[in-house]
């Protein structure tokens, strides 16, 4: 009686009618599918619980060399991570002072910098001469 149904699908370029037997084949391969994955999965995490319950005491054991190993890392994580926040600085600082020692000229921000570098890419008459023929044949942007 349920191989005789139709169900009715209403999607967003037409609408569809659907015999049973479609659905439960569909659903039948999508657990004959999703079945053994899900057992896999299971199984998985079973394997990894009882391997976290056996080595539990062998890591009870060592966690205070693995605490102060752990220490150290961070530390050098930090450390270094202070080392290139003081790079950025201190080239940040150089490039102001050699701005200011060519003469400055106006302040301008970085998207300001970024428009100028760009006009000056765009009226540039020795890069436009040398790709001119290049750009003629399709390249280039």
């Amino acid at each position: 009686m349920a191989e005789n149904r139709e169900v009715f699908i209403s999607g967003p370029d037409h609408d569809q009618h659907v015999h049973g037997k479609s659905v439960l084949c569909a659903s039948l391969v999508g657990i004959a599918i999703g079945g053994p994955l899900l057992g896999m999965m299971g199984l998985s995490f079973l394997v990894s619980v009882t391997l976290l319950i056996v080595s539990s005491p062998l890591l009870l054991l060592s966690s205070p060399i693995l605490f102060f190993a752990g220490l150290v890392l961070v530390g050098a994580v930090a450390s270094f991570s202070v080392a290139a926040l003081m790079a950025m600085t201190g080239l940040s600082t150089l490039g102001w002072v050699v701005h200011q020692v060519r003469g400055g000229g106006r302040d301008m921000g970085f998207v300001e910098g970024l428009k100028e570098w760009a006009g000056y890419l765009q009226h540039d008459t020795s890069y436009n001469n040398r790709n001119r023929g290049w750009k003629e044949q399709g390249g280039g942007i």
